[in-house]
């Protein structure tokens, strides 16, 4: 701890750091919404809903820890807040990007897979993988307290021994909590839009005499495209705004003096930019979507849900079970009949 003198009394800069409060402020409020609306809409309860509200819960955690122990830090220089602000971090990276994949893999199964949704994606399961996500990402960020010295936080002397380890585990969170669920995902996307779109012409060609049954069976599909929008979106979002996070982390343990011509001015706008996913998450998963943009309304009218509403809501956990099959399989007794 002989090097104390070179560092700074405080990194705080009064307008970054407002800014950053006004954002926390403006995450905790916003997610609070979307998960209140959740609790209290019954027709809200979906799979899918229920794997954006963890995901909103982990947004939360970024306004309600996340950026405060960042601000403080800045402020006071603490080496446990610091060091503590340092996993918050990590795990809110690996738990947003584990969250949208698992979005993407139940809407993967429930285009590709119509008429096999219901057994594979069960809410045992559901609950399973959502707690799995949580004990991966508590994890991914605790496990590197296992070979660093939270007293050596500031300083760059690491032993041999922690370079390597420091090294991999830059190189396993960069590949295994990044870059290949991106490409999954990517992969996942482009299949699901080329099956909608073929299903689309399909119905346009069967139903180009009967105009009526061509939009009560369209819209379906149309809706759940408008959905696959938003999530490619919230995943292009992610990829853009925390990419600089994994190119730095592994470019810093790889080659420490790499990324040390940087300005602090840059280090904070990535942070900034980072922070804010947790704010634009809910208006693209949330208020875009069809149901959750119902409820928002509902609840902006104070008079409750239509019924009206209510009924073409809740229509979409029996539009799993009962017309899924009949607008997305490529083997319906309606093509055929057709």
């Amino acid at each position: 701890m002989e090097n104390n003198d070179t560092l700074p009394d405080s990194y705080f800069d009064a307008v970054f750091d407002s800014f950053l409060i006004l954002l926390s402020v403006a995450v905790i409020a916003v997610n609070l919404l979307v998960i209140s609306l959740f609790v209290c809409r019954e027709y809200l309860q979906t799979k899918t809903n229920s794997l954006l509200i963890s995901l909103a819960v982990s947004d939360l955690l970024v306004g309600l820890v996340g950026i405060p122990m960042n601000v403080i830090c800045n402020a006071f220089l603490g080496v446990g807040v610091c060091m503590a602000g340092a996993l918050i971090y990590r795990f809110i990276a690996v738990s947003t990007m584990y969250h949208i994949l698992l979005v993407t893999l139940e809407r993967y199964i429930y285009v590709m897979y119509p008429m096999k949704y219901i057994n594979i994606v069960t809410v045992p399961r559901l609950l399973m993988v959502i707690a799995s996500v949580w004990i991966f990402s508590l994890f991914a960020a605790l496990i590197q307290l296992a070979w660093l010295d939270p007293s050596n936080f500031f300083y760059q002397t690491k032993t041999p021994e922690e370079i390597r380890f420091d090294v991999g585990y830059h190189i396993f969170g960069s590949v295994f909590c990044f870059f290949l669920p991106a490409i999954i995902m990517a992969y996942s996307y482009v299949r699901m839009f080329l099956v909608i779109h073929r299903q689309i012409k399909e119905i346009r060609g069967l139903y180009n005499t009967r105009s009526a049954g061509h939009a009560n069976q369209k819209a379906p599909i149309a809706t759940e495209a408008r959905a696959l929008c938003i999530f490619a979106i919230m995943l292009t979002v992610f990829i853009i705004c925390w990419l600089s996070f994994y190119v730095s982390g592994f470019l810093f343990a790889v080659l420490p003096g790499s990324v040390l011509g940087l300005s602090d001015e840059l280090f904070m706008a990535f942070d900034y930019i980072r922070f804010s996913v947790a704010f634009v998450n809910p208006f693209l998963y949330a208020f875009l979507k069809r149901d959750f943009s119902r409820a928002l309304k509902s609840l902006c009218r104070r008079d409750g849900v239509q019924p009206g509403e209510l009924a073409s809501t809740a229509s979409g956990s029996r539009f799993r079970t009962l017309t899924i099959n009949f607008s997305l399989s490529r083997s319906s007794d309606m093509y055929r009949d057709a």
